[in-house]
């Protein structure tokens, strides 16, 4: 693969509606390393036929972006539940993608004061707010808004007065293309999707699937040590050869959104244990975490040290419109044993290291692409060692979905045209917030950012004052240390 930095900050711009695409890294593939990739992507389409067929959904939902406004939904369906289904606290967090004529659907409380904030201090448009019910409990977003008839009918209205409408799922799943099917029936118009289809979201978001083509792409050494667990007596056995080689094994359920379905074990906790008294053991700790119906399960060594986890953002265009774009590599910040995501700055690596993250990245991207997937999607990672420059590269996890990082990296390039301009911290504060988004201004008045300004504090999410959780902010400065101490500033105001 051949990569080059110039001194542009850009090579690529798109504009996909309000959503500007920036790329920061080209990576071009030489032409064998796109035969290998076609080959495998091939053998995946003829075991698997059913993977990107569109026919299922109607003739008029295509995978894509189309003529019309935008209609953007947190729907969290796609993603594996650790408990029973419960509302996001995120729900307002697609607003920042969202511009004038767009329409954006919640099921929880609206809060006025980010519809204003959004609209008219960071001037993002003017966007119609639709609030979903349901008589049924736990019902998925898209499902609250196909199962609606003022929501339905209204979404149905808009598409048939533009001639059509994209539907910008925060992941796609069944119950947002059955929405995207409804409202092409009752508009009698064409309905775009801009997310993959429901079957290969679900492959690419399984951290099993996701390895097993990581190791084919790119060798066994790309990953951690691990394995699958099938039921609780395979499970056992991994953990107990794990145990003996690694000082920490992690458990995950393989579609859980992030560290929500990760349990860590001290080797210690399970040495010198029968095969009886492990697999109690085992049983009664995914009992007490409330994993149901877990199986099949990730198994792997959680390692250690681990000098930085930076995570790939890309679009994914048509294949037509070319290779996948690398709109940049952020160091994740973390707490908590299960490695909880707090938060996101742009990484600092050496050439080299950039060079081979970005060109991975990019192998896997185009394999997706490949296989017809379609929008957002990020890639995880660690460098294990105690250098940076030196560190092994192991990648954990494939984001098929908008996420705490693209977002506001998307918001960011909307109000600054290119992020690389404002440097900007992602935080998810890791501590209760139970004050509104109202007292969440006043407290940071003197640091909101305005368009036009250098620095300041942006707010993707408004959060959830009953749960406490959900706000997310951004600071950008003109340099990232600036940025972090902005950062640093508006937590310590929202303590307060």
């Amino acid at each position: 693969m051949a990569w080059e930095r110039s001194s542009a900050a850009a090579w690529r711009t798109r504009q996909y509606g309000h959503l500007p695409v920036v790329e920061q890294i080209p990576v071009t593939l030489d032409a064998g390393e796109r035969r290998e990739i076609a080959r495998l992507a091939g053998r995946i389409r003829r075991r698997a036929p059913r993977l990107a067929a569109d026919d299922e959904y109607g003739p008029a939902v295509r995978v894509g972006l189309g003529r019309g406004p935008g209609f953007f939904l947190h729907d969290t369906a796609g993603v594996q539940r650790v408990l029973d289904a419960e509302l996001s606290a995120l729900e307002y967090r697609p607003l920042a993608l969202a511009g004038a004529g767009d329409c954006l659907a919640i099921c929880g409380n609206r809060v006025p004061a980010y519809e204003d904030y959004c609209r008219d201090v960071l001037g993002l448009g003017d966007v119609e707010v639709l609030r979903a019910r349901s008589s049924a409990p736990g019902a998925p977003l898209a499902t609250r808004c196909r199962t609606d008839p003022e929501v339905l009918g209204r979404l149905a209205a808009i598409a048939r007065l533009h001639g059509g409408m994209t539907v910008h799922p925060y992941i796609s799943s069944g119950p947002v293309w059955q929405l995207a099917a409804a409202i092409a029936e009752r508009a009698g118009a064409p309905i775009h999707v801009a997310a993959p289809l429901p079957r290969l979201a679900r492959c690419v978001n399984d951290k099993l699937w996701f390895a097993k083509r990581t190791a084919e792409l790119l060798g066994e050494r790309s990953l951690p040590p691990g394995a699958k667990a099938r039921d609780l007596p395979s499970l056992a056995r991994h953990v107990a050869a794990l145990g003996r080689e690694h000082a920490e094994i992690v458990i995950k359920l393989p579609s859980a959104a992030g560290s929500r379905g990760n349990v860590v074990i001290a080797s210690e906790q399970v040495r010198g244990r029968s095969d009886e008294a492990l697999r109690h053991f085992l049983d009664d700790l995914l009992a007490g975490l409330g994993w149901r119906r877990a199986f099949p399960l990730l198994v792997s060594a959680w390692e250690s040290p681990v000098v930085m986890s930076p995570s790939v953002q890309l679009w994914i265009p048509p294949a037509e419109d070319g290779p996948p774009i690398v709109e940049g590599i952020f160091e994740q910040r973390t707490t908590g044993v299960a490695g909880t995501f707090i938060g996101a700055i742009p990484a600092s690596l050496p050439r080299h290291v950039e060079a081979r993250i970005a060109g991975e990245a990019v192998i896997l991207g185009t394999y997706f692409q490949e296989l017809r997937y379609f929008g957002r999607c990020s890639f995880d990672a660690i460098l294990v060692g105690h250098d940076v420059a030196t560190a092994a590269l192991h990648w954990v996890e494939c984001n098929g979905r908008w996420g705490g990082t693209s977002t506001p990296m998307t918001l960011v390039n909307r109000l600054v045209g290119d992020w690389t301009a404002a440097p900007f911290e992602t935080v998810a504060p890791d501590w209760p917030l139970r004050i509104s988004f109202t007292e969440a201004l006043e407290r940071t008045a003197d640091r909101l950012y305005r368009p036009g300004d250098r620095a300041g504090i942006v707010f993707v999410s408004p959060g959830d004052v009953v749960a406490g959780t959900g706000l997310q902010f951004v600071a950008v400065a003109e340099t990232l240390e600036a940025a972090c101490a902005g950062a640093y500033r508006a937590n310590e105001a929202l303590r307060s």
